[in-house]
């Protein structure tokens, strides 16, 4: 009889049990929802990416043309891409769809896929303990009306998601902004030096080169990049970037101070636009130094012997690595780390500031084992000696301004027009506008920027430009999956103690965590031995 009434119990328990999974299954197929627990969230669609999906007015589709049974580690992106993709089809209501093609064995679908942009590859898999050559294809087309953009290649995952909005975002949007980068004046040039830093916000912007020598700065450029001149810039074009600040447009002041030539002579000139005459008068500051930092980049250096070349990889201070950032400014959002060459100290007056209701921030400092150098910059590693301890300090590297700013001129100080050239009106009022400022453009110059590859410094450039466009939707997304946070600088005592407690505190750790089982085990059999000895 008992065995009866157990069974039916458990039959029992087994059909409520099996009621509530086949209920959870119905609410899972009409709702959506994912825990994420990462610190960038980077596995769930960002709060841009989602509303980009309700506010598609047409239908929206991609396709993806991956092969099926990729070898690793490429099989491992098209699982990835499948679950982005229904993310974004999820928060669409009906209005994005896509489609996983494969063309390798259909000649329709592989001329689809070149019309689109979306070419085969080679790709090396390990199959059979040999290395083999197969024929794949891993892209995207994304279709929206008569207008589409393309991925030719997704190689790896990092970033993906900031690469579909922004394209969605590109070809949703009705008018593109332009951004203006200065020329003219002895700046990087254009396209020779700049050309990586402006194949990377072409994705998102129209660029063009503004030559200050030329005259008037174009009306339609909504955002400048002052990209280091290092010649004097006359007065009558200081004032044209000082209307066009106070006209209620963004500017990005990256002031040279000291032209470093790492390449030849391994040494550094101080230089003098005449722009900090600008700063000085909308509440900023730059110092003719160069700043230096024990926390700093490493680069290789060739040492040549009879017969031989050797790569050393040596710690560089001129390159300071930048870790202390302003986490609480949208630009710098989910930025761990970036490398700032050849740059000077900046900072705010907090008097002007305060007389004029503006708002600074400072956003990069250089770590608090820094020092400067003036009038004779030595750029040589082996020649580079940090200052005694005392004499290290921490220095502000970028910083922004917000607000109506004051003007460096007067009505009655503006300065003649050149021949053949006239000067905007004085306004007397000015409007709300945006300004950033660092010591240096270096970090702009292909030397440091590559568009193929993803960093912090990559990241930062397309966040300044955005915050400058104040079109910063997609800050948020940039930063997921960017890497892993980077260490900051650490005491000798720091690394040792956790050097050794890897090597002897965990081994001793498990040994006692085994001595302490050990010790519990042998006294449960001694209270069991007792407990049946007495009941003897």
């Amino acid at each position: 009889m008992k065995f009866a009434e157990r069974a039916k119990n458990d039959i029992t328990l087994f059909i409520i049990l099996a009621g509530i999974l086949a209920l959870l299954n119905v609410i899972s197929v009409r709702t959506f929802f994912r825990l994420d627990l990462t610190k960038t969230r980077a596995y769930s669609l960002s709060k841009v990416s989602k509303q980009y999906m309700r506010e598609l007015q047409d239908p929206m589709t991609v396709k993806a043309f991956f092969t099926r049974q990729l070898p690793p580690p490429y099989n491992a992106n098209a699982r990835y891409l499948r679950d982005l993709l229904e993310d974004y089809r999820v928060y669409s209501r009906g209005k994005f769809n896509y489609q996983f093609l494969d063309p390798v064995q259909d000649q329709d679908l592989a001329g689809e896929a070149r019309s689109l942009g979306v070419y085969e590859i080679q790709l090396t898999a390990v199959e059979r303990d040999k290395f083999e050559q197969k024929k794949g294809y891993m892209g995207l087309a994304i279709i929206y009306g008569d207008r589409q953009e393309v991925i030719p290649l997704i190689q790896d995952t990092s970033g993906l998601e900031y690469q579909i909005s922004s394209m969605i975002k590109k070809l949703v949007q009705s008018e593109t902004k332009v951004v203006g980068i200065t020329q003219g004046y002895g700046e990087p040039g254009f396209e020779k030096e700049l050309g990586n830093f402006i194949q990377l916000i072409s994705e998102n912007y129209e660029v063009v080169p503004v030559d200050l020598s030329q005259g008037a700065i174009p009306g339609r450029v909504d955002a400048l990049i002052v990209s280091g001149p290092v010649e004097e810039v006359p007065e009558d074009k200081r004032y044209r970037l000082d209307h066009f600040l106070r006209s209620g447009k963004s500017l990005a002041m990256l002031v040279t101070m000291v032209k470093a030539d790492a390449k030849t002579s391994m040494q550094g000139r101080l230089v003098d636009s005449k722009l900090s005459s600008l700063l000085s008068a909308w509440g900023a500051s730059i110092q003719p130094n160069l700043v230096y930092d024990a926390q700093c980049q490493k680069i290789a250096v060739a040492q040549r012997g009879p017969g031989f070349i050797m790569q050393n990889i040596v710690s560089y201070p001129p390159f300071p690595l930048i870790t202390n950032v302003n986490q609480d400014h949208l630009m710098m959002k989910n930025l761990e780390s970036f490398t700032l060459p050849f740059v000077s100290a900046v900072g705010l007056n907090e008097e002007i500031i305060k007389q004029n209701g503006l708002k600074g921030a400072v956003l990069a400092q250089s770590s608090k084992n820094a020092w400067s150098q003036m009038n004779f910059f030595m750029l040589s590693p082996q020649f580079i000696q940090p200052p005694q301890p005392a004499e290290l300090k921490q220095f502000d590297l970028i910083v922004t301004l917000n607000g109506k700013f004051p003007s460096a001129f007067t009505a009655e100080t503006v300065p003649a027009a050149p021949e053949g050239e006239s000067l905007p009106a004085f306004a007397p009022e000015a409007q709300p506008a945006r300004l950033l400022v660092a010591g240096g453009s270096d970090f702009l110059t292909n030397d440091f920027i590559d568009a193929r590859r993803r960093g912090g410094l990559i990241q930062f450039t397309q966040n300044m430009v955005d915050w400058l466009a104040q079109d910063a939707a997609l800050i948020e997304i940039r930063g997921k999956g960017a890497g892993p946070a980077t260490l900051g600088q650490v005491s000798e005592l720091h690394r040792r103690v956790v050097k050794y407690f890897n090597l002897v505190g965990l081994p001793l750790l498990v040994i006692l965590a085994g001595l302490f089982m050990w010790r519990r085990l042998e006294a449960r059999r001694l209270r069991i031995a007792l407990q049946f000895k007495t009941s003897a």
